[in-house]
């Protein structure tokens, strides 16, 4: 099965009811949000009885780089709300997934849009802002000076991090 014969929105339920799953074995409640909240995929309460809220990203393909997200993935993080990026390994293998503090999330690309808008293109001129951004998994050489010089052994620390998650 490819990603094309796969509707977007499945994949986007796939990686949420995963994430949820995981969590209510983890015996935390969880709610999905079903897009009814509009920067949140999943309300969840840990053992502790805090709240928070997560955004996932998911993506199909085995061996994805990155996640696509926006400009609104910049701002208005805090210290309840997390991103979960999963891949799904086109169900061939366990999914991969990284939780990470939205704050964090602001940070990494907040920082990494305003040093790619202060390079010049390979065509010699400016680049032009966009809403788009990119959280990678995987860095390759032409990202190199866009993210933290050890952004993949951060990353570490959020491969399958629920314990984060239960400490709030």
């Amino acid at each position: 099965m490819n990603e094309e014969k796969i509707q977007k929105q499945n994949i986007g339920n796939a990686g949420e009811y995963y994430l949820a799953a995981i969590l209510s074995a983890r015996n935390f409640i969880v709610t999905i949000t079903l897009g009814r909240a509009e920067r949140y995929d999943i309300l969840a309460v840990n053992q502790n009885n805090k709240s928070l809220k997560i955004s996932v990203k998911s993506s199909y393909l085995i061996g994805g780089t990155g996640f696509p997200l926006s400009n609104k993935d910049e701002i208005n993080g805090c210290n309840d709300f997390y991103y979960a990026f999963i891949l799904l390994n086109e169900f061939k293998s366990e999914p991969d997934f990284w939780v990470i503090p939205s704050k964090r999330i602001n940070e990494i690309l907040y920082n990494s849009h305003h040093t790619w808008l202060g390079q010049v293109s390979k065509k010699g001129n400016n680049h032009k802002d966009s809403t788009l951004r990119k959280l990678p998994i995987k860095i390759t050489e032409g990202l190199k000076s866009l993210y933290p010089q050890e952004w993949e052994t951060e990353l570490r620390q959020y491969y399958k991090n629920i314990e984060q998650l239960e400490k709030i």
